[in-house]
């Protein structure tokens, strides 16, 4: 590239040249001369060319003939990119004789990911074009991995919607794009991020080695692969499910509503208890012991603490299926909008606690439950079976308290 870049931005015409840093940026459309190979960056948006439609013979409708000017700039592209330039097609579609036209000579297969969405949240995967995906990117159109070398962002981790392409000696790539306004500034600062974007990201991608050294590997080189491999299945996958596990045990504490109640019963369940779920009545889920209805438990999720009135009406639910002397277990998720585990360790309030013990109710923390699940893990001498005898009948708060597990009742 020549000290400084030529930029072009073709199909925004109507915008005077800028410059910025030491690159120069111009804008035309179909109607300027100039060569695409001439410029260092051919930044081209998808509609220059759009498709057009005619009546066939049969009166059918069909895709007009592509007119002799996307034939010409379809062959500057190709020279561009034999040169060894770098072109960026940005839009939300393929619809463009240019673009599928340059998409197909390099087999670069796309598809509709839904024929009426645009889809705007997007994963990054090149921080280089963050700044201009985070404020511009939505499309319509995803690509088939098979087919390009990098992918810059996906959709929903299966759609790749952005990607790179080495093109002998230059570099194509495809940027989702929906414009926002029509305003010149507007325009001209994103350009500006998306030129520095590819600036950036191409020079990282000339120090990297091409995808085919992969297919050559040196003796030792392979057994160490194959030893990294094996240590990868046999010791990091493990522990890796091992953390996912663990996460998921830890969501009692910020999930509420349904997927409390859901994330609750797998609690119970991970932690050794037989459960039971039965919705009659508004109760949530029940302990069992040996087949037998043990415990009722109902699982709420508060963004303060636990009231008087939550014991008042998980008591009536009690009542209601007539067993007033079952042991009833009222689980919070108290304190959920907490942004920390300190602010979110705060006790009932004696007066709570005191209408626990006058309702014969045990309630409990899911903050709790976790620190109970703590200790079952260190200490196997005390199996759930054990835990459900010691608490069943009891009253007041259930807590984990001097290295044990206590019921407090003032």
């Amino acid at each position: 590239m020549s000290a400084t870049r030529r930029i072009l931005v073709f199909g925004l015409p109507g915008i005077k040249q800028v410059r910025f840093d030491d690159d120069e940026m111009s804008f035309v459309d179909s109607s300027s001369a100039d060569h695409l190979a001439n410029y260092d960056i051919v930044i081209y948006c998808t509609g220059a060319f759009e498709y057009k439609y005619e009546k066939g013979s049969l009166r059918q409708i069909q895709l007009a003939t592509i007119p002799a000017e996307a034939i010409r700039r379809e062959n500057e592209i190709r020279s561009a990119l034999e040169k060894g330039r770098i072109v960026c097609f940005v839009g939300s579609h393929d619809q463009d004789y240019v673009v599928s036209g340059t998409l197909r000579s390099y087999n670069i297969q796309s598809y509709l990911i839904h024929e009426r969405d645009i889809f705007r949240k997007l994963g990054i995967r090149r921080s280089e074009f963050k700044s201009f995906i985070d404020n511009v990117g939505a499309t319509r159109i995803a690509f088939i991995k098979t087919f390009i070398d990098d992918i810059i962002c996906s959709v929903n981790q299966h759609h790749v919607v952005g990607f790179s392409k080495r093109i002998k000696k230059g570099l194509l790539l495809h940027i989702p794009c929906v414009w926002g306004s029509k305003e010149i500034n507007y325009l001209v600062d994103h350009l500006k991020k998306l030129a520095i974007g590819l600036i950036s990201y191409s020079a990282r991608m000339i120090q990297e080695p091409p995808s085919y050294l992969a297919s050559f590997q040196f003796t030792n080189e392979r057994a160490a692969l194959d030893k990294k491999n094996r240590i990868e299945k046999e010791d990091i996958a493990p522990l890796q499910e091992k953390i996912r596990y663990y996460k998921k045990i830890k969501s009692i504490l910020w999930l509420g509503n349904n997927n409390l109640v859901s994330a609750t019963n797998e609690f119970l369940i991970n932690s050794g208890f037989q459960t039971h779920v039965d919705e009659i009545y508004e109760e949530d889920l029940w302990i069992l012991d040996e087949d037998e209805k043990a415990i009722i438990i109902e699982v709420k999720s508060k963004n303060k603490n636990l009231t008087r009135v939550d014991i008042s009406k998980f008591d009536e639910h009690r009542e209601a299926r007539k067993m007033p002397n079952l042991t009833g277990l009222l689980i919070a998720n108290t304190f959920m909008v907490a942004d920390s585990i300190e602010t979110k360790d705060q006790p009932f309030p004696p007066n709570v606690i005191e209408k626990a013990v006058n309702t014969n109710v045990l309630i409990t923390r899911t903050l709790d439950l976790c620190r109970i699940y703590e200790h079952l893990e260190k200490h196997e001498t005390q199996p759930p079976n054990i835990l459900l005898k010691s608490i069943t009948g009891q009253k007041g708060w259930l807590t984990f308290q001097d290295d044990k597990i206590t019921v407090v009742s003032s």
